[in-house]
């Protein structure tokens, strides 16, 4: 079992953030690696007018769709990573009993702040760090917690 906690709450830009990696094992379990990762995903709400023609005005009329007009704007959200980092915590080894396990990243001066609703920007911007133990010949274990960034 993986668990991670984070030195604080809520970080700024520029910041370090400093987690520890807790690795719990009932019994004795070899590993490729340890890897940690920081991300953040961002989320774009997209708005399109369309300009239906002749036919699929006249088609959705019948269909009981009524426009008042021939155009119609659909929204659709598009997301992409706007930021990923990855540290290697530790290599090759075989984890039993507890461990912890130390790992700092630097957050960019030009980290976004998180967001949870979309804005006058349209984006949203989520900012989380993913723990993977990589286990040869088993399913892999993972974890991961919120980092919160602080901003406007």
């Amino acid at each position: 079992m993986i668990s991670i906690s984070l030195d604080r709450a809520s970080y700024a830009a520029g910041d370090t953030i400093s987690a520890t990696i807790s690795v719990s094992q009932a019994k004795p379990l070899p590993a490729r690696s340890l890897a940690a990762t920081l991300t953040c995903s961002e989320r774009k709400q997209v708005k399109t007018t369309v300009v239906l023609d002749k036919y699929d005005f006249e088609r959705d009329r019948e269909m009981g769709q009524p426009y008042s007009s021939n155009m119609e704007t659909k929204t659709e959200e598009r997301s992409r990573t706007a930021y990923e980092e990855e540290k290697q915590v530790c290599g090759k080894r075989t984890f039993s009993g507890e461990e912890a396990f130390s790992v700092q990243f630097a957050l960019p001066q030009s980290a976004q702040p998180t967001s949870y609703e979309f804005g006058h920007d349209n984006l949203i911007h989520v900012w989380k760090l993913r723990v993977k133990l990589d286990i040869p010949m088993a399913m892999d274990e993972h974890a991961e917690a919120e980092v919160f960034v602080e901003g406007l």
